[in-house]
């Protein structure tokens, strides 16, 4: 806090939850009256939940690569041996799989991610189609 708190207790209950636990004040000077930028709102905290996520899903993802086989024929049961054998690899591989759930409810994937990254451009990107043209 930068000052003193403008909270006032109205009640008697909230003026004796007040002198022991200062609950109400916390939140009322952190939720109430803190003053953030106007730039600020609900739609920046998604993007803190993608960027959890995304390290989530780097983190799990190497771990989970250390572990599996790339061949047909071993690939199930090396699979199979994370879920049993490894320490936590259950846990490892579901929080792998629930890390991507938001990733694609919430537009990290696919188009939405460019259109992110440079708002202003809203045009196609040539140079991608030209050099597919090329054979490049």
């Amino acid at each position: 806090m930068s000052g003193p708190s403008t909270y006032n207790p109205k009640s008697g209950i909230e003026r004796w939850l007040d002198q022991r636990l200062p609950l109400p004040r916390l939140m009322h000077d952190t939720i109430s009256t803190f003053p953030t930028p106007r730039n600020l709102n609900i739609w920046y905290t998604f993007g803190g939940i993608l960027t959890f996520c995304l390290g989530v899903q780097i983190v799990t993802g190497v771990v989970l690569a250390m572990h599996y086989v790339a061949n047909a024929n071993l690939a199930f049961d090396s699979v199979e041996a994370i879920m049993r054998d490894v320490n936590y690899g259950w846990l490892i591989r579901y929080m792998h799989a629930a890390a991507l759930g938001p990733d694609v409810l919430l537009g990290r994937h696919g188009h939405h991610q460019p259109l992110q990254r440079h708002p202003g451009d809203r045009q196609p990107h040539r140079h991608l189609a030209v050099g597919r043209l090329r054979g490049g």
